[in-house]
């Protein structure tokens, strides 16, 4: 009788297994399904690069990987002799860079769709099959909004570092500098500004620099140094959460100053969940417009400037 037991239980946790396994895969798959669908009917905007053959940005990528040292277009090698050898950084660092444009779009696509699902579920509770425990019910709606805030602080992390990228390969360009730091885009270009454009004072810095400087100067919300305070602060100081309206404070002491409450309110500043999603479609926006400058300006610098 007990090893009859042991086998339905057995069986039992076999079936809620597979279960489990079942939704992770659908899961799994139909989250890219359903971002791809949702872009289709125009639910939302996601801008995006323009890489397609023969673009502006895909020809002037390809002109900067060779000017770089990266393998030209067409290599001829006569019968017998060895293969030439290129320098492939500039190659990395360009794909290092749309991988995390790429990256940083997806992020946001995701947390577009959990803002999708969280306001559904609060305005039309009736559309889920829901539990009848009502706790349960409140579980299910809080977990959904936790995981909104989570993909939301992902995001900027990711338009972030995307910047990072585009400074490493505006570092190659201008000095020959392979480097990986923190905050390297304003970093790199403070210093073409105090190596380069003094030699130039008699020309105008082209269109793409000054909107590149724009961007990196400005500290509006559309701008470099609120993303990487932002970014900064999400790393090492606070988290994204759901608004807190007035809260009661505990029966049983009287708090005296809540220091992280203050943060949150001062210095993240942090909105509602549809003016976060509104401003991280703002900042992918303006990396999908301004990538396309940075490349410019690293093609303008001749590579003797940097590169023998």
């Amino acid at each position: 009788m007990t090893d009859d037991l042991e086998l339905k239980d057995d069986s039992e946790h076999s079936e809620r297994l597979a279960k489990v396994l079942e939704n992770v895969l659908m899961l799994s798959v139909n989250e890219s399904v359903v971002a791809t669908q949702l872009e289709a009917f125009k639910i939302f905007h996601l801008a995006d690069l323009d890489l397609t053959k023969g673009s502006v940005l895909k020809t002037n990528l390809s002109d900067l990987s060779i000017a770089l040292g990266g393998p030209p277009r067409l290599i001829f090698i006569k019968n017998g002799e060895p293969p030439p050898r290129f320098d492939t950084y500039a190659d990395a660092a360009i794909t290092e860079a749309i991988d995390a444009f790429m990256l940083a779009r997806s992020s946001i696509c995701r947390t577009h769709m959990y803002l999708i699902g969280s306001g559904t579920i609060k305005q039309h509770p009736e559309v889920v099959n829901w539990p009848d425990d009502p706790e349960i019910r409140r579980i299910f709606v809080s977990n959904v909004e936790r995981y909104l805030w989570e993909h939301a602080e992902t995001s900027y992390i990711r338009l972030a570092s995307f910047w990072d990228r585009v400074g490493q390969l505006l570092a190659f360009a201008f000095f020959n500098i392979r480097q990986y730091e923190h905050d390297v885009f304003s970093a790199v270009m403070d210093r073409i500004s105090a190596n380069f454009l003094p030699m130039n004072e008699t020309s105008e810095p082209p269109a793409a620099w000054k909107r590149l400087k724009a961007f990196q100067k400005t500290d509006k919300t559309d701008g470099l140094q609120w993303l990487s305070r932002r970014r900064n602060l999400l790393i090492h100081s606070l988290h994204l959460r759901p608004p807190r309206e007035n809260e009661p404070e505990s029966p049983i002491f009287t708090s005296a100053f809540n220091h992280l409450d203050q943060a949150v309110r001062d210095r993240l500043r942090q909105g509602t969940a549809e003016e976060e999603v509104g401003l991280l479609h703002q900042h992918l926006s303006v990396a999908a417009a301004l990538f396309p400058d940075a490349v410019e300006v690293a093609l303008t610098e001749p590579p003797s400037a940097g590169h023998v």
